[in-house]
C-alpha cells in the first residue's frame, strides 16, 4: 500500500475528527450531555486517524477504513442534526423528554438515547454507554449495507481490515475513559460503576463484541429474507438495553439505583470556556 493512499485515507478521517471537534465545543459551550459521546467519538476517531497515517497496523485498504468511518460518522452527525431541528423548531422540551415525544426524523435509537439523557441526574457512563450502543448497534450495520450498496467490493474481502479497527478501537478504550473521566466527570470510576457495573460494552472486549454483531446484522439486512426482521431487531436494541441498564433483573440493585438517581445530584462537571479539544493525535 503506497504512503498517499494512506495519507488520503488518514485525511479523510481527519475530516470526521475535525467535525467532531467543532461539535464538542458547542457542545460543551452549552452544557448538552451530547458531549460526552462527542468526545469519545473525537478520541477514538483520532487514533484511527494517527493509526492511518503511520500505517500500523497495516491496513489492506485504508481507502475502505475511511470510507467506512465516513460513513458511519455521517450517520451519527445526521442523527444529532436532526435533534438540533427538533428541538429548534418545536416547544422547547424541558424536564424530562420520552422517545416518543420525539419525531420519526430522527432514527429510533437515538430518540431512545436523547430520552434518557434528559432523566434527572443522569450519568457520565450511561451517556457514554447508551451513545455507543445506538451508533454500533444502528449506525454500523447500516454503514456497511450502504458500503456494500455503493460498489466497494464484498464485504466478505473487508473483514481483516473490520477486524484491525477492532482492535484499535479496543486498544484505546482505557486511555479514552481516562481522558473522559478527567474531562467530565473525575469519579467516573469510582462513583459511576458503583452502583451501575454494567459498563462491559465500554471495555475492550465489548467494542469487538458489538462490532461483531454489527456485522453479523449487516448480513441479515443485505437479505432480503431477514431484512425486515433485521430492522426490527436494530431499532429496539438501544431502547432494551437502557431498560436492562437502568432497571437490572436483581431488585437489590434496582432499588438501589433508584434510591441514588433522586439524592445524588449528577456527578458531571463542565471543562471551563474554551477548553481545547486535546490530546492531539498519536499513535496507539
Amino acid at each position: 500500500m503506497t504512503e498517499d493512499a494512506t495519507a488520503v485515507a488518514a485525511d479523510r478521517v481527519l475530516g470526521v475528527v475535525a467535525e467532531l471537534t467543532s461539535r464538542v465545543m458547542r457542545y460543551d459551550a452549552a452544557r448538552d450531555p451530547r458531549a460526552v459521546f462527542a468526545y469519545t467519538y473525537f478520541r477514538l476517531s483520532s487514533d484511527l486517524a494517527a493509526n492511518l497515517r503511520t500505517n500500523v497496523p497495516a491496513f489492506r485498504t485504508p481507502e475502505w477504513v475511511a470510507e467506512l468511518s465516513v460513513s458511519l460518522a455521517t450517520a451519527y452527525f445526521t442523527s444529532m442534526d436532526a435533534i438540533d431541528t427538533w428541538r429548534a423548531t418545536g416547544p422547547r422540551p424541558r424536564g424530562e423528554v420520552r422517545s416518543a415525544d420525539m419525531p420519526e426524523s430522527i432514527p429510533k435509537p437515538w430518540r431512545d438515547v436523547y430520552a434518557a439523557s434528559t432523566v434527572r441526574h443522569s450519568y457520565v457512563l450511561e451517556e457514554v454507554l447508551f451513545s455507543m450502543m445506538a451508533h454500533m448497534s444502528y449506525d454500523l450495520p447500516l454503514a456497511l449495507q450502504a458500503l456494500a450498496r455503493a460498489g466497494h467490493g464484498e464485504l466478505r474481502d473487508h473483514i481483516a481490515d473490520f477486524h484491525r479497527m477492532n482492535d484499535l478501537l479496543a486498544s484505546s478504550v482505557d486511555l479514552v475513559q481516562d481522558e473522559i473521566s478527567a474531562r467530565y466527570c473525575r469519579r467516573l470510576h469510582a462513583l459511576d460503576r458503583l452502583f451501575t457495573g454494567d459498563d462491559e460494552l465500554f471495555t475492550s472486549y465489548g467494542i469487538r463484541v458489538a462490532r461483531g454483531m454489527a456485522w453479523f446484522n449487516c448480513d441479515r439486512l443485505r437479505d432480503p429474507r431477514a431484512t425486515a426482521e433485521a430492522k426490527g431487531s436494530i431499532s429496539r436494541s438501544t431502547a432494551a438495553f437502557i431498560a436492562e441498564f437502568r432497571s437490572p433483573d436483581d431488585w437489590r440493585r434496582r432499588q438501589a439505583f433508584r434510591v441514588l438517581r433522586a439524592v445524588v445530584p449528577s456527578r458531571r462537571r463542565w471543562p471551563p470556556p474554551g477548553t481545547p479539544v486535546e490530546p492531539p493525535l498519536r499513535s496507539v
